[in-house]
C-alpha cells in the first residue's frame, strides 16, 4: 500500500466535555483523507506529544507501524518516562485508528483475522474505602457478571506494619465473604517487602486471586524475596512498563499470575502486541490495564488465547466514554469490541 502518508498530527482540547480532573485531549493523525484518533490523555501528555514527537511522525506510512515506533523512540528524549511513553502510545493508537479506518475494518481485524466479537472483563473500584463500605454496595457491584472484581490495598502509614497487615487481611475476608467469591486486590505501589510478608501470615490465600504492584518500583530483587516468602495466590505486575523496558525480569518471576499492562502506558498497540507475545510464550496470562480500554478491548479480542480479560475502572471509565458519540457496550461482564472501521467510537468534538 503506497501514499498513505501521515501529513498532519494535532491535539484536540476536549476538556470542557469531561469533569474536573480527568483527562480532556485527544491525538488526532491525518492521512490520506482520513483521521484516526486516540483519546484521552492527559494534559502532560498532550503537551510532551505537541512538538518534536509529533514532527517525527510526519512523512510516514501509517502501515508501518514498526517504522514509526523507530522513528518516536529515536526522537523521545526520556524513551522510559512514563509521560513520553504515553505520548508516543497515544500517537501509535492514533495511527493503528487512521491505518484501519483506510482499510474500512475493526484494528481488531488488522491485529488477526480471527477477532473474537465479544472481550471478557473485570471490575475495578480502587477509590471505594471497603472498610466503610456495606456488604450490600459490594454485593451489588460482584454480582454483575463481571469475571471477578478488584479492590484497593493501600498501605495505611498511620497504622503499625503489623496492625496494617491485620486490617487488609479483614479487607480481603470482608470483600470475599459479601462477593462470595475470591476477589483480586491492588497495593497501589504502597507496600514494601516486610509488609508483603506480614500480610501473608494474616491472609486467607484462597480468598485472593492476586495481588498487584505491592512495591514502589519493580525492584527485582525485592519481587523475588517477595516469591519466596509469601506463598500469594499470585502477584500481578506490569502497569509501569514504559517505552523501551525490558519484561523478562517480571516474566520469570516464580508466581507472576498476571501481566497487567497499560497498552498506551507501555509505548501503544505496536508494542503491546510484542509484550502479549513474550508473555505467552512465558505462559503468563495477560490483564491489560483499564486506563487504556479501548486499544486494550481491539488487542484482547485479537490475541483471545494470551488475554484472558480487560480492566474496566467502574469509577472512571464512564467519565472517559463520555467524549465520544458511541461509548463502548458492555453486557454481562463483557465488553463488546466495535465493528466500526478504526478503534470505533468517533469523538465528540472533531
Amino acid at each position: 500500500m503506497n501514499g498513505l502518508i501521515i501529513d498532519k498530527v494535532e491535539i484536540i482540547d476536549c476538556t470542557d466535555l469531561i469533569g474536573p480532573g480527568d483527562d480532556g485531549h485527544l491525538v488526532a493523525v491525518h492521512a490520506a483523507g482520513q483521521i484516526g484518533w486516540y483519546g484521552p490523555v492527559s494534559v502532560a501528555a498532550a503537551t510532551a506529544l505537541d512538538g518534536s514527537l509529533a514532527a517525527s511522525a510526519i512523512g510516514t506510512d501509517v502501515t508501518d507501524h514498526a517504522g514509526l515506533l523507530s522513528a518516536l523512540h529515536a526522537a523521545s528524549a526520556k524513551s522510559g518516562d512514563a509521560v513520553t511513553s504515553w505520548a508516543v502510545g497515544a500517537l501509535d493508537c492514533a495511527v493503528w485508528d487512521v491505518h484501519a479506518r483506510i482499510e474500512q475494518r475493526p484494528v481488531a481485524a488488522l491485529l488477526s483475522t480471527t477477532a473474537r466479537s465479544h472481550v471478557p472483563a473485570y471490575a475495578s473500584w480502587l477509590t471505594l474505602d471497603v472498610q466503610l463500605a456495606d456488604a450490600e454496595t459490594i454485593r451489588r457491584i460482584t454480582s454483575q457478571d463481571w469475571q471477578f472484581t478488584k479492590w484497593s490495598l493501600r498501605r495505611s502509614r498511620g497504622l503499625p506494619i503489623a496492625d496494617d497487615a491485620r486490617r487488609m487481611a479483614g479487607v480481603v475476608h470482608q470483600v470475599a465473604e459479601a462477593a462470595g467469591s475470591p476477589a483480586a486486590f491492588d497495593a497501589l505501589w504502597t507496600w514494601d517487602p516486610t509488609l508483603a510478608l506480614r500480610f501473608s501470615e494474616q491472609v486467607d490465600h484462597a480468598k485472593m486471586i492476586w495481588l498487584e504492584e505491592p512495591l514502589a518500583s519493580y525492584d527485582g530483587t525485592g519481587y523475588s524475596d517477595i516469591a519466596t516468602a509469601c506463598p500469594y495466590p499470585a502477584l500481578a505486575l506490569g502497569e509501569r512498563l514504559h517505552l523501551g523496558d525490558d519484561p523478562k525480569e517480571l516474566l520469570v518471576l516464580p508466581n507472576l499470575g498476571a501481566l497487567t499492562i497499560d497498552v498506551v502506558g507501555c509505548g501503544g498497540l505496536t508494542v503491546a502486541a510484542e509484550l502479549v507475545a513474550e508473555a505467552a510464550a512465558a505462559s503468563v496470562p495477560v490483564y491489560p490495564h483499564g486506563r487504556s480500554l479501548l486499544p486494550a478491548v481491539h488487542l484482547a479480542a485479537a490475541f483471545p488465547e494470551a488475554i484472558a480479560a480487560v480492566e474496566y475502572q467502574l469509577q472512571w471509565e464512564p467519565h472517559r466514554q463520555l467524549l465520544f458519540t458511541d461509548p463502548l457496550e458492555c453486557e454481562g461482564g463483557q465488553v463488546v469490541v466495535p465493528s466500526a472501521p478504526g478503534l470505533g467510537p468517533t469523538p465528540r468534538r472533531r
